[in-house]
């Protein structure tokens, strides 16, 4: 049994033994760090897109904030004709139905603005990430580096191997700054209920 083991082992590993005497050698390692978090704050395009995503969620964040005012004002409007029974009930159950239709608007345009910024960063960001991979790749033909690791996977490393400075300079002249895309707001709309079958007529 070990022989036959051995003879298949030999079979499988010869192919492999001479594509490598046929094939061309691999380079030297040439290694060099990339400090991505420091790039990203650093960066004159991170920070044109940071600013103006700061603005953008400030005027959400007002938004809701003012779109949730009404609403709490809403509710205790409501639960204060419940208290002094100053209305039917149906008229009273008519104002909470229209209470939790305009929660579920609410919720629903919550939702779009985040949609909507989230696309807008992303757009903007994947600018700042192109531009960082250009800027890496010319910092490391320059030096002759052809492995680029991040900082945040390398424990130990000599500090002239990283050429974060370098990348973040390039970047700078390339890229200066990102427009950020107004973010289009979507909301979805409201799912309407399902229509009520008829009722079969019944037999005399």
């Amino acid at each position: 049994m070990t022989f036959k083991v051995w003879g298949v082992l030999l079979l499988l590993t010869a192919p492999m033994v001479a594509l490598a005497q046929g094939s061309t050698p691999l380079p030297t390692p040439v290694i060099a760090i990339i400090d991505v978090d420091q790039v990203q704050i650093e960066a004159l395009a991170a920070k044109a897109v940071r600013a103006q995503a700061d603005k953008y969620r400030q005027e959400f964040q007002q938004q809701g904030a003012t779109e949730e005012n009404a609403l709490r004002t809403q509710k205790q409007s409501i639960e204060q004709q419940a208290k002094s029974n100053a209305l039917a009930p149906d008229a009273l159950a008519e104002k909470a139905r229209a209470f939790e239709a305009s929660v579920a608007d609410y919720q629903r345009r919550e939702q779009a603005r985040h949609r909507a910024f989230e696309k807008s960063y992303n757009t903007a960001m994947s600018k700042v990430q192109q531009a960082m991979y250009e800027a890496t790749g010319k910092a490391a033909q320059a030096h002759g580096a052809n492995i680029i690791l991040p900082r945040g996977q390398v424990v130990l490393f000599d500090d002239k191997m990283n050429l974060t400075k370098e990348i973040i300079g390039l970047m700078d002249k390339a890229l200066p700054t990102v427009d950020f895309p107004a973010p289009q707001i979507e909301v979805e709309a409201q799912p309407q209920p399902a229509p009520v079958p008829p009722q079969p007529k019944k037999k005399n």
